[in-house]
This record gives structure tokens, C-alpha cells and sequence, in this order.
């Protein structure tokens, strides 16, 4: 196994216990943390805070974004056999023997 199969596999293993929904809402508070300490220089705009505000904000503004491109990655690397909406992995990286693999009774 190289180390990038194995890097893959550990961050799949990682991925599989949070929902696309919880990282999208996770993005969307970020970001609303980083336009409150954008309108920080607003309030006061003293050059020390619109430069705080500027540079923190903007690293703030990136975090929240890779937030939002993990949960559409996520959401592409489960493909189809998920609904977007339903939390949980996708058939394809679910545990073996778990009880949503399991056949149902007609």
C-alpha cells in the first residue's frame, strides 16, 4: 500500500463521519464570523482595525470557502446512491456487515 492510497483511505475513513449538510453549515458560520470581523472596520474604522479586519477576515473568508469545496467534494465522491440531503455516507463507503447494507424484506 504507497502512502498516497493510504493518506486516501484516512481521509475517506475521516470524511465518512460528518454529513455534506453539517460541513455546508459549517462553511455558512465561518463565514458569517468572517464578515462580522469585516464589519468590525466598519464600525470602527481606525487603520489598526480596518488592517486587522482586513487580513483576518480574508484568512476567515478562505477557511469558510474550503469549508464549502470539502462538502461539494464530499458530496461528488459519494456519488448518486446518496440524496444530498441525507446524512450518513453513501452506500459505497458505508462499513461492511452495517445495518443500512442490509436487503429489504419485500
Amino acid at each position: 500500500m504507497s502512502l498516497s492510497e493510504r493518506a486516501r483511505s484516512v481521509a475517506i475513513k475521516r470524511l465518512r463521519k460528518y454529513s455534506v449538510i453539517s460541513v455546508a453549515r459549517l462553511a455558512c458560520w465561518v463565514a458569517l464570523v468572517g464578515l462580522a470581523v469585516m464589519a468590525a472596520s466598519i464600525v470602527d474604522p481606525a487603520p489598526l482595525t480596518v488592517i486587522f479586519a482586513m487580513s483576518v477576515g480574508q484568512v476567515i473568508g478562505i477557511i469558510a470557502f474550503l469549508c464549502y469545496l470539502l462538502s461539494v467534494l464530499m458530496d461528488v465522491i459519494r456519488g448518486s446512491d446518496h440524496s444530498p440531503d441525507a446524512p450518513g455516507p453513501a452506500k459505497q463507503f458505508r462499513e461492511p456487515n452495517s445495518a443500512h447494507d442490509a436487503p429489504d424484506a419485500p
